[in-house]
């Protein structure tokens, strides 16, 4: 079978709807890159931001790692927090502001009521918990059986 010649008309009519469909994969093709391209430049630049917001939500219920927390301001840190050792004891905190605020004021700063059983604990011994979902407020326990009890309380309300 032989195809059927075409003439001048119909091949220029053929030739403009292949333009127009070659025109619209382009134009989606580029617009799909150009919102990729966007998406990557936002979470490279709001990543730090992006990553705290998912860890105040996420880690709701969990216990936290003392490298996540500032031990002065009992919050969640956009980074991880910077040790030292003092009194035998191991604290985190976010900045040389907040490690003198608690070497200065030892007795009021490095001590904390347990959330659930009010017993005084200090905060580099304590088991750490968020406060609520999607906030950074921290809160200390004594042991992984009061975590887990104010949790389960926490859940019934």
């Amino acid at each position: 079978m032989r195809k059927k010649k075409l003439n001048k008309q119909q091949l220029r009519e053929k030739k403009k709807i292949e333009d127009k469909r070659f025109m619209k994969s382009l134009i989606v093709r580029f617009g799909i890159l150009f919102l990729l391209l966007g998406l990557i430049l936002v979470f490279v630049t709001y990543w730090c931001d992006t990553r705290y917001t998912f860890r105040k939500h996420a880690l709701y219920g969990k216990e936290l790692s003392f490298k996540l927390i500032c031990m002065h301001h009992n919050k969640l840190t956009y980074h991880e927090s910077v040790e030292f050792e003092y009194d035998g004891g191991t604290f985190y905190v976010c900045s040389d502001h907040c490690q003198k605020a608690i070497t200065n004021n030892y007795s009021e700063e490095a001590f904390i009521a347990d959330t659930y059983s009010e017993d005084t604990v200090r905060k580099c011994d304590a088991i750490i918990g968020l406060k609520e979902r999607g906030e950074p407020n921290v809160l200390y326990f004594t042991n992984k059986q009061n975590f887990e009890k104010y949790y389960k309380v926490k859940e019934k309300k």
